[in-house]
């Protein structure tokens, strides 16, 4: 898995896990309201604005001065059955959910960390508009636990539940939209101290780490329960947090991505210093160039003219050559400087110096023009930007503080992944200046009875359940953990349990054959757990045969409406006796008979694919195999 184009020791890497996961409890962390994600229409909608308050130290967090930057309006879909007055903050949180409790101190025994004597409830504040009291209200369980890997014990800082956020829907012209069903959700969060050393380190904590969760029984599990975020550096670069890793395979990409990143913004800044630059050249003083580009023949700029925006260009001294320098995959410098401007003032983006600037339509005069009003030396670069005079004036304000950040190297930022491996900038790294105690709640002691009680019954660890599941089953230790990973265990156990069916059939069905069927068609629908069972249980009633399962669930996963009689009869898949396959046989040898003269036992291939294109999916292809065969020696005895 490692990399060979990276020294991970020699380039000084190290990197810390934060692993958020969704508890499937009764009701939410600090209310009475059931733990469900809700389905149509909204019963009621509110709007609202947020002002960042001082954390506890009389400082704002810059995060959250970025976010209210973006100036956003912020709307909530509710609704009455999953959401309170307490979700709306119009009243103090409930008693906290005890069931929560026990979870996250469950998880604190298995770590080997020490629980808290007392839960102190905290805020954290948040000004993305995904809680609506600005804040989210956290409780540390446990510290100072571990995890093993195959190499050292990687420490475990903190161990903690909190409450998860609102659910966003959609974000367009300065709107943002959350859903409330979620908000107040449980979920444990666990930290670990920055001392994973490679890819291959952070992979198998995260797994184990997933493995422990899931072994609470507790987990809820889908897509978006579990949130992986992971924090790293490299010597001479700085922390950079890698938020909303979906999947372990996603880490190997994202690693080296965000490596290569930061070493290209260490060249930059190398650059920079050679040039005989520094941060105190870079003046926010951006021109007005709108009237340059009055006959431009530019859609872009011509468009916004019309709709009386203005152009607003700004001088980048000595950074000539360096906004359009790859720093990550096929993506530019000026790129990631474009992606902060819209994430910030929603801007579509900037035009700068290193482009292809023709592409756009610009003349050269035009061009020229510019370098001449801003004032621009050999070694500098501009950027434009096109929008109403507030926000084009912040976005020059953004452009201009990137760059002097880039005289430092690589900035302190939390970014969004893609799946491609890069990432996008989200906000900057949010620091202590956010936390504070909860005025509304009160200190809440936990008892030695209580600890015991938890460890009396606590759970096998799960890497060891792997070698009793791989020789109980009969299957390799790499397919158990793949059924773990696919959190597709638990129901394989229960297939071959209470049904006897083959351990590598139903395996095979629900790793290899779902991903083949998500490659075929990548709208392919999630078949519940209970629709799989409902499967194998019609295969062995003798309602279908195994060459049907394929072609049931590929009919199944594109309506997740249909119910599975529903798919048999679109299929036809009504089961055939053997009578009626002698028939069909029969009448394929009739047909055949000079083949089967001519070629003897050896007819058998092409005559067994004539006959399974009428019976397949209808009996067991062993049995069509036999009978086939039986007919064919029948023939050539005569």
């Amino acid at each position: 898995m490692l990399s060979k184009g990276f020294d991970y020791r020699q380039l000084g890497f190290k990197a810390g896990l934060e692993i958020h996961q969704e508890l499937n409890l009764d009701s939410k962390l600090f209310c009475k309201c059931p733990n469900i994600l809700q389905k149509g229409e909204p019963d009621f909608i509110i709007k609202r604005f947020f002002r960042p308050v001082m954390g506890e130290m009389g400082e704002f967090d810059k995060a959250m001065l970025t976010e209210y930057e973006k100036n956003k309006t912020v709307v909530y879909e509710g609704f009455y059955q999953s959401t309170c007055t307490y979700e709306l903050d119009e009243t103090p949180p409930l008693q906290i959910n005890e069931e929560a409790v026990n979870t996250g101190l469950t998880l604190t025994l298995l770590l080997k960390a020490t629980p808290v004597d007392e839960l102190h409830v905290c805020r954290k504040n948040y000004l993305d508009g995904s809680v609506t009291c600005g804040f989210q209200r956290t409780v540390i369980i446990g510290l100072n636990g571990m995890i093993p890997i195959k190499n050292k014990n990687v420490p475990i800082t903190s161990i903690s539940i909190e409450e998860d956020a609102a659910r966003k829907i959609s974000e367009e012209n300065g709107v943002i939209r959350y859903r409330l069903d979620r908000l107040g959700i449980p979920l444990v969060e666990l930290v670990t101290a920055p001392v994973l050393e490679n890819p291959d380190e952070i992979y198998e904590a995260a797994y184990r780490l997933g493995l422990l969760l899931r072994a609470t029984g507790k987990a809820k599990r889908g897509i978006g329960t579990i949130r992986q975020d992971i924090n790293l550096s490299i010597e001479g670069g700085a922390r950079v947090e890698l938020k909303g890793v979906q999947k372990l395979e996603w880490i190997n990409r994202l690693v080296e991505a965000e490596i290569q990143r930061q070493l290209s913004l260490i060249e930059i800044k190398k650059a920079l210093l050679e040039r005989g630059g520094s941060p105190e050249t870079l003046v926010f003083n951006p021109v007005n160039l709108s009237k340059i580009f009055e006959n431009t023949k530019c859609k872009l700029v011509s468009t916004g003219l019309k709709q009386g925006k203005q152009v607003l260009g700004i001088r980048l001294p000595f950074f000539k050559g360096l906004l359009g320098r790859k720093i990550q995959l096929d993506k530019s410098f000026g790129f990631e400087i474009a992606d902060k401007v819209n994430a910030i003032t929603g801007l579509k983006g900037i035009i700068h110096s290193d482009e292809q600037l023709s592409k756009y339509g610009f003349e050269q005069s035009e061009i020229d023009e510019v370098n001449l009003t801003l004032g621009l030396s050999e070694l500098d670069a501009f950027a434009l930007v096109v929008g109403d005079l507030e926000r084009a004036n912040k976005a020059v304000k953004i452009i201009v503080d990137r760059c002097r950040s880039a005289y430092g190297g690589v900035p302190l930022e939390t970014r969004r992944v893609l799946e491609d491996g890069s990432s996008r900038f989200e906000r900057e790294i949010h620091g202590g200046a956010r936390l504070y105690p909860d005025t509304d709640t009160p200190p809440i002691k936990i008892g030695e009875d209580k600890i015991n009680s938890i460890k009396g019954r606590l759970p096998s660890y799960p890497w060891e359940v792997e070698k009793t599941y791989s020789e109980k089953y009969g299957l390799p230790v790499k397919v158990i953990r793949e059924l773990i990973l696919d959190d597709k265990i638990d129901l394989f156990i229960k297939i071959v349990d209470e049904l006897s069916i083959d351990p590598t059939l139903v395996s095979k069905t629900l790793i290899e054959t779902v991903k083949a069927l998500q490659r075929e068609n990548p709208s392919f629908k999630e078949i519940s757990d209970d629709k799989l069972f409902e499967i194998f249980k019609t295969l062995k009633a003798g309602r279908i045969s195994k060459e049907a399962v394929e072609e049931v669930m590929r009919i199944l996963g594109s309506d997740e409406k249909l119910s599975l009689d529903t798919a048999l009869d679109k299929l036809g898949l009504r089961q055939i006796t053997v009578e009626e396959l002698d028939t069909i046989i029969r009448e394929c040898a009739a047909s055949n008979l000079q083949l089967i003269r001519d070629k003897g036992e050896r007819a058998f291939a092409p005559l067994m694919g004539e006959v399974m294109k009428k019976v397949r999916g209808r009996i067991d292809g062993r049995i069509v195999s036999e009978r086939l065969k039986k007919e064919i020696n029948r023939i050539v005895g005569e």
